[in-house]
């Protein structure tokens, strides 16, 4: 427990020579709530906007390393979990595109072993949540590493009747689920003979040039709980300003799921990297957005394409991924139509990010 934060606060809002991309006020506004979120402790991490490839906004604020007095940069790495699953997805499209795999293959294709009751099931239906396949991972937390093939054989011997059953048919109904991109993880890792970590470096940070990004290794006993720890890596945090824990995590990753570490640098480099096409080309950027799966019955929400999830606020498209749990949330959007993006990585498991998706939405409507 912490009572005492000494809250480092650095802000700055980018005015270039030329007129910004959206209206100066427009982005002020977002930057005040931001500014006062740092002040009262309910913000600890870094936000960046950027608008046609530049930045128009910026703010880091507070500790990555609360004890230890380390200020937040925009350097400093993250976990960001579910956002992890916008990285599989653009590797796996990366190999749909060289031939290495097929978007409509059925997962047995790849993974020889698994369970004869999901032979319908398709590396789209993986990506885009309607698999039908149990949501496994956290029930299975002991029982195997996803880095390790023959864990991941291990498994699929163990599991239950009801385990192995589909809890929907086949690319009917969505359900999300983690354990759908361990298969793809482990589908990609079959096919090319490769380790999906080696995968992720060769498809996607290598090309965009995300240099400090890395996929956490699992350790070789898993379920237990280790603090995170590491050189760069912000610890994360729970609770509220003057009763924040330090958070702690099972010895235990999902590969394909939730296993990326990154900074906003990093994810700078990538947003470039998808625009200039170096990562997957038009039809490949186009496949993943073309056929979304809305919410059931009408319900509020994203509708999910392959990998990332799909909104219009005021109108807009915004495609990305948000992330987190114990100590850490992030959300990473790309606003293709207005060539703009926003990050946020945070520290502390009580952020809520979803507010600035209408301020980003209408100052972008407001520079038309």
């Amino acid at each position: 427990m912490f009572r005492k934060i000494a809250l480092a606060c650095t802000a700055m809002l980018t005015v270039a020579a030329k007129p910004l991309p959206a209206p100066p006020e427009a982005l002020a506004a977002i930057g005040a709530r931001i500014d006062a979120e740092c002040a009262e402790g309910r913000f600890s991490g870094v936000v960046i906007i950027r608008i046609r490839g530049r930045e128009a906004l910026q703010r880091s604020c507070g500790m990555a390393d609360i004890v230890n007095q380390v200020a937040m940069t925009r350097d400093t790495r993250f976990k960001i979990y579910s956002v992890s699953k916008y990285i599989t997805a653009l590797t796996v499209m990366a190999l749909v595109e060289n031939g290495a795999l097929s978007l409509d293959q059925p997962i047995t294709t790849y993974i020889a072993d698994a369970p004869a009751e999901w032979s319908g099931v398709t590396l789209r239906m993986l990506l885009n949540h309607t698999s039908g396949i149990d949501d496994l991972t956290l029930p299975l937390l002991y029982h195997y590493r996803s880095d390790h093939p023959a864990a991941m054989r291990d498994l699929f011997a163990a599991l239950t009747p009801g385990e192995r059953a589909l809890k929907s048919a086949p690319g009917i109904a969505r359900r999300y689920n983690n354990f759908g991109f361990e298969l793809l993880a482990d589908a990609a890792a079959r096919a090319t003979g490769t380790p999906f970590a080696s995968l992720v470096e060769q498809m996607v940070f290598r090309p965009a040039g995300m240099r400090s990004a890395s996929i956490e290794p699992p350790l070789i006993e898993a379920g237990h709980l280790v603090p995170v720890s590491e050189p760069g890596l912000a610890k994360g945090y729970n609770g509220e300003r003057g009763a924040l824990s330090e958070a702690v995590n099972w010895a235990f990753v999902q590969l394909g799921a939730g296993a990326v570490r990154a900074s906003a640098a990093d994810f700078i480099a990538l947003d470039a990297a998808l625009r200039q096409g170096k990562i997957i080309g038009p039809a490949m950027r186009t496949e993943m957005i073309r056929d979304p799966v809305v919410p059931p019955d009408g319900k509020a929400g994203a509708a999910f394409g392959l990998g990332v999830a799909i909104q219009s606020p005021r109108g807009t498209t915004m495609i990305g991924h948000t992330g987190g749990t114990n100590g850490y949330i992030t959300d990473f959007q790309r606003f293709p139509d207005e060539d703009a993006m926003m990050i946020v990585l945070s520290n502390r498991g009580t952020t809520r990010t979803a507010w600035m998706y209408d301020h980003v939405a209408a100052a972008l409507i407001a520079a038309r």
